[in-house]
């Protein structure tokens, strides 16, 4: 009787433990996120290639919801779904130059413009898909017109924020490269005409790569196991560009991020971060610094055909120009990356998936997000928040 009553107690005392572990874990950081205070902050989000899942800029929206930021006008959340310049995929309408109004805007960010296309498929008949699945025969909506353009070097002779990623310099359709030039003079980058992208599977590589591979190559793809295809257009309009193709023999290890600086910026990010997706080869200007790279380990027989494609093995991934730092050019597509909507609304999440990821090898964005993106996006919305109460209170006294 003793003994059955001993092991009750202890019984008793486990599930009590672990109850309130379940508490403290999941419950307590839920309500402690409630009770916090919201926080004003102007964004504009320019995307023009989205997808059903909005997945080219739902993190950048997941990061402002989490983080408090709300919309100054309505004092309301922003909605990855709705809040933002481009194609809406679920009506298939687009937004026009009208929409484009940035004078109130604290940050914009400039996700994709690569568009929507249609391609033609069996039968004749036409479907309409995202842009790493075929090459594009007929641009249904994107790129940046002239008007738009005129809109954004508007916006940034006020002195405001502005960020842009892959791939904005690139527009398959480009009959010159007027708007292209001005965006590079803007974030004091150029395109090289090379953009790349590592995949765990090569068979599993974009379409569109495997065509231009066998157009130049005049052999059928028969590549698979890891790797990185890079292209490299060697002038506008080339329709044979080169295709180097680095397969798992040929690398030590996969893109990595370094952090070459104690960059403010890059406070809380960590070195030799793997990176799994598009990026792309600029050359910086020398107003403008680079404060992270990419760097391709390769084996000896790799490091040849780099050198051969005329391709560095280290080259910029992050770039800030302008004054005060305040424009910032991201070589590769950052904010296209898969972030559950249930964890949004618990404080300081991102403590608790940072030390996970420590553990063990993701082979995704997984990893890149949570510790690279999400702490450097902090530290621009905090610069930015200040800036844009510093400017209020500038104008109103």
């Amino acid at each position: 009787m003793q003994r059955s009553k001993k092991r009750f107690i202890y019984t008793h005392k486990i599930i009590v433990a672990i109850a309130s572990l379940l508490i403290i874990v999941f419950v307590l950081p839920y309500v402690y996120w409630n009770f916090q205070p919201t926080h004003p902050l102007s964004l504009f989000v320019i995307d023009k290639t989205t997808a059903m899942n909005f997945r080219e800029h739902r993190s950048l929206f997941w990061l402002m919801n989490h983080w408090k930021y709300v919309n100054p006008v309505t004092n309301t959340y922003y909605d990855a779904e709705k809040e933002y310049y481009g194609f809406f995929p679920k009506d298939s309408s687009s937004s026009t130059v009208a929409k484009l109004q940035l004078r109130q805007t604290d940050l914009l960010y400039i996700a994709d413009t690569y568009g929507v296309y249609r391609y033609p498929m069996e039968y004749d008949s036409y479907e309409r898909l995202l842009p790493d699945h075929y090459i594009p025969v007929e641009m249904e909506y994107g790129g940046l017109s002239d008007e738009e353009m005129d809109v954004i070097e508007q916006f940034d002779s006020l002195g405001r924020t502005t960020i842009a990623e892959f791939n904005t310099l690139q527009d398959p359709q480009l009959k010159d490269r007027t708007t292209q030039r001005r965006l590079e003079r803007m974030f004091g980058v150029h395109y090289t005409g090379a953009l790349g992208r590592y995949y765990d599977n090569l068979n599993t590589a974009a379409r569109w790569m495997k065509d231009l591979y066998e157009k130049k190559s005049h052999s059928p793809w028969r590549y698979s196991g890891r790797g990185i295809i890079i292209v490299v257009n060697r002038s506008l309009g080339d329709d044979r560009p080169d295709v180097v193709v680095l397969e798992s023999a040929d690398l030590a290890h996969t893109p990595v991020f370094i952090r070459n600086s104690e960059h403010p910026l890059l406070e809380g990010t960590e070195d030799e971060i793997p990176y799994y997706y598009f990026f792309e080869y600029l050359d910086v200007d020398s107003s403008a610094q680079v404060i992270a790279h990419y760097e391709i380990q390769c084996s000896s027989k790799g490091a040849d055909k780099m050198d051969a494609a005329g391709l560095p093995l280290s080259f910029p991934a992050v770039v800030v120009s302008g004054s005060n730092e305040r424009k910032m050019y991201f070589a590769g597509d950052f904010a296209d990356n898969s972030v559950e909507t249930m964890l949004t609304e618990y404080w300081n999440v991102e403590f608790l998936m940072t030390k996970l990821f420590s553990f063990y090898f993701v082979s995704d964005q997984t990893r890149f997000f949570w510790k690279f993106y999400l702490p450097m996006m902090k530290n621009v919305f905090e610069r930015t928040s200040v800036r844009s109460v510093v400017s209020f209170t500038t104008h109103v006294n």
